[in-house]
């Protein structure tokens, strides 16, 4: 990740813009339980936090970004800040729930997989990792605006951003058990956006 997140410069630029509600997170009640302990990773404001909590869980809410977290605590004790780069600070099968809504889409092909290994270790055996990225149709916007690093990532106007399509996503949930991708068009911010979402199970081998 680079400055731009480091610096916090997105949330200086968007802590005051009105953040639309999105309930996708609805649709996939039927996976969660009644309890448990989940990881909001890469938080932002934490309007996901309060959804999982109402659900009944308990909530570890993590971010790099100090504004997104400063929110967060107004109604979350459990707030750590974290850069997904590195290693994340937590004990092996940890965690019912590993949920991370657009925050796993900023890094190249070696963090990603690097990530993505660490999100499975530090789940439950049977533990979900349930998420969204940025689908491929995000290229239309920045196509005159951008340089392609590797394969569907890209610079940006400062920053970096991976686009996938559903076989990307195959490819790097390959280390869990798939249970369901499916698309997702919404606004946010203003902007119209297209998602793929995710949930997958790490297995028990």
């Amino acid at each position: 990740m680079n400055n731009y997140f480091k610096n916090d410069e997105y949330w200086k630029e968007h802590i005051e813009k009105p953040l639309e509600e999105d309930n996708w997170l609805d649709d996939y009640r039927k996976y969660f339980s009644n309890s448990g302990l989940c990881l909001d990773l890469g938080c932002g404001i934490g309007q996901y936090t309060k959804k999982i909590m109402s659900y009944g869980y308990t909530v570890v809410s993590a971010d790099i970004s100090k504004i997104a977290l400063n929110v967060v605590k107004e109604f979350n004790n459990n707030v750590i800040e974290i850069d997904m780069q590195n290693p994340l600070p937590f004990d092996n099968n940890k965690f019912d729930i590993v949920f991370a809504n657009l925050s796993i889409h900023y890094f190249d092909d070696k963090t990603t997989k690097n990530l993505i290994n660490e999100i499975k270790r530090i789940l439950k055996k049977d533990g979900l990792f349930i998420g969204s990225v940025n689908g491929i149709q995000g290229l239309k916007v920045i196509k005159d605006t951008s340089t392609e690093i590797e394969p569907h990532y890209y610079y940006n106007k400062n920053k970096y951003i991976r686009l996938f399509d559903k076989s990307d996503l195959k490819n790097y949930l390959s280390p869990f058990q798939i249970i369901e991708i499916s698309e997702k068009e919404i606004i946010r911010f203003n902007h119209q956006k297209n998602y793929l979402l995710f949930i997958c199970k790490k297995q028990k081998i």
